[in-house]
């Protein structure tokens, strides 16, 4: 995702990247260093701001994962997945151990919810608020 940001953002740097990525900014500082060190981006310091731009390797890079990313969006892509959490959901037993397991799931079913068509939001809300309830928090949360 920080390889896609920096191709993305006009201009990069770390603070935007973090951003962008969802991400805090020392850990966000470590990837762009392993970025820089296999050669995918170049940084220049301006004053205090660190601008990053991707390699001719890292725009090789982003194309492939901008490409990889359009699959993975693809409706039965993303059914496949809402089918996954399903069985997840249906092997977890105890309310305890729902709680651990299935509280994570409530992120991807926001994804889903948000990038698919109106019958996938509708079975990933409905599978949101079933695991809502079986984890004791509210299915707005």
């Amino acid at each position: 995702m920080a390889i896609l940001a920096v191709g993305e953002l006009k201009p990069a740097y770390a603070a935007l990247v973090a951003k962008r990525i969802d991400s805090t900014f020392p850990h966000t500082i470590s990837i762009l260093s392993q970025l820089e060190a296999q050669g995918l981006i170049n940084s220049r310091h301006e004053g205090r701001i660190r601008y990053l731009e991707l390699t001719d390797s890292g725009k090789k890079v982003a194309k492939v994962l901008r490409e990889l990313s359009s699959l993975l969006q693809r409706p039965d892509v993303q059914w496949r997945r809402l089918e996954r959490i399903k069985q997840m959901f249906a092997s977890v037993k105890s309310s305890e151990a729902a709680a651990l397991q299935l509280g994570p799931l409530r992120r991807d079913l926001a994804k889903l919810k948000s990038k698919g068509d109106e019958e996938l939001r509708r079975a990933a809300e409905q599978l949101d608020v079933m695991i809502a309830v079986a984890t004791g928090r509210s299915p707005d949360h």
